[in-house]
């Protein structure tokens, strides 16, 4: 595919998969995911709208920062002495977890 994506495309995209989401059987997975979906779309409004009042005002519609914050590429030792990369999956809703967190930012389950 030669066409590179637009934020109207990301939009279309995550309408679709809030539908589909819709069809998942497991209740607190289907919550989750429209938890997800829904918030992406609201930034990807936001975005749009942040654009185009940028453009109306002719103001720079973005000045590349700095990273907020740097990710280390180093392992890190679980408490059984596993190495572990800085990112592995909650046991509880499977979605990718940062090791730097004593939690899971999606579905909040505390690791021990």
């Amino acid at each position: 595919m030669t066409q590179d994506a637009t934020v109207d495309q990301l939009q279309r995209y995550l309408q679709e998969q809030l539908v589909e989401a819709e069809d998942i059987s497991n209740v607190e997975q289907r919550k989750q995911r429209i938890l997800k979906l829904e918030t992406a779309l609201f930034e990807a409004i936001e975005f749009i709208k942040s654009v185009e009042d940028r453009e109306t005002i002719e103001s720079v519609i973005f000045e590349e920062s700095a990273p907020v914050r740097l990710i280390s590429s180093s392992n890190n030792d679980d408490d059984d002495g596993h190495t572990m990369a800085n990112s592995e999956s909650c046991p509880k809703c499977d979605e990718p977890q940062s090791s730097e967190f004593s939690f899971c930012q999606v579905c909040g389950y505390q690791r021990k």
